[in-house]
């Protein structure tokens, strides 16, 4: 569950004047069921929606939730360092405790209880700043006292999650800019697929494309962001966070492809590519090097693009340029 799906879920159970428990993973080590960002909610009705990672370790959470919950919901906000191994060594036991599961790694979960008369309001404008992340933006952060959002102005936050546990106390941080983005340069059938993948990965997902009908054709999916441009020469003054985007280009023709990458190439994004064959990848490097972009700027476009499995259809293609974006976002290439 996305972060901008999980806040407006508590939005809706809040203004509806339900009590809700939420938790969150809120650090994790390799191999640990719960993921960095997972999260969960518990409402007062019984309504449970999300995952911190399953197995009897949720189910465990889960039952706390509502007890607590049942109790009035006045426990105060906690971190729980879990371990998903049988047996903890002696220092461990100190500030661990067993998950239930023996998978591997470990997780660091964030519970707390959200009242609709004290975090209404709160968690109502972070929201609105996740649906606005051009121009304005919200800092949420939890400790053992409670919850507190401050606005910000969009270009002076530090996008993501923050967790700083010390001798001092703990603090958890998260900004409602979203770190990992997508730009989809193209909106045919292959910039679709990838869209609709990358959202169910995490990403906030922004599309170009210089054809209105394409943009506005119904089976995109609703958190897809789209935008029209007169020409994809303009893209690069259109993006928003360029330091955090992963742009990828895969255009209706190679001309397309290579005034939209003249645009951007000398942006320093966090990743561009470009989708094609070989000898359309050297046409393209050929095109961009005659507008005076500089060796060092064109190598660093990957083309062609997606891990090497076949992908021949629009939800392969998809499949095969997320995988090759994860290798890159776990250190793996």
């Amino acid at each position: 569950m996305s972060a901008e799906t999980f806040w407006r879920a508590v939005a809706e159970r809040l203004n509806a004047g339900t009590t809700v428990y939420v938790a969150m993973v809120v650090a994790n080590t390799r191999g640990s069921p719960g993921t960095l960002g997972a999260r969960l909610l518990v409402a007062a009705d019984g309504h449970v929606e999300g995952t911190i990672g399953g197995g009897i370790m949720e189910a465990n959470l889960v039952e706390q939730a509502r007890q607590s919950l049942h109790a009035g919901g006045d426990d105060p906000p906690r971190l729980q360092h879990l371990v998903h191994r049988k047996e903890l060594g002696p220092r461990r036991r100190e500030t661990h405790q067993s998950s239930g599961l023996i998978c591997a790694g470990e997780q660091t979960n964030l519970g707390l209880v959200l009242k609709p008369h004290i975090h209404r309001e709160s968690i109502n404008r972070f929201c609105q700043a996740l649906d606005d992340q051009a121009s304005q933006a919200a800092t949420l952060d939890i400790d053992a006292r409670g919850l507190d959002v401050t606005m910000d102005a969009a270009t002076q936050v530090e996008p993501g999650m923050h967790l700083v546990d010390n001798e001092q106390g703990w603090r958890y941080r998260e900004s409602s800019v979203n770190p990992l983005r997508l730009v989809v340069v193209g909106g045919g059938h292959c910039g679709k697929a990838l869209a609709g993948l990358a959202l169910q990965l995490g990403y906030w997902v922004d599309v170009y494309d210089t054809r209105s009908g394409v943009l506005h054709d119904d089976q995109w999916p609703q958190q897809a962001r789209r935008h029209l441009l007169a020409d994809y020469s303009e893209l690069g003054a259109q993006l928003r966070h360029p330091a955090h985007s992963t742009v990828v280009v895969m255009t209706a023709a190679v001309t397309h492809d290579i005034t939209a990458l003249a645009s951007v190439a000398n942006i320093d994004l966090r990743w561009l590519g470009v989708m094609g064959s070989a000898a359309k990848i050297h046409e393209i490097r050929s095109q961009l090097q005659a507008r005076g972009v500089s060796r060092k700027r064109m190598d660093a476009i990957h083309g062609p693009i997606g891990a090497r499995i076949k992908s021949d259809t629009p939800a392969e293609i998809a499949v095969s340029i997320t995988s090759e974006l994860l290798a890159g976002r776990r250190g793996e290439k």
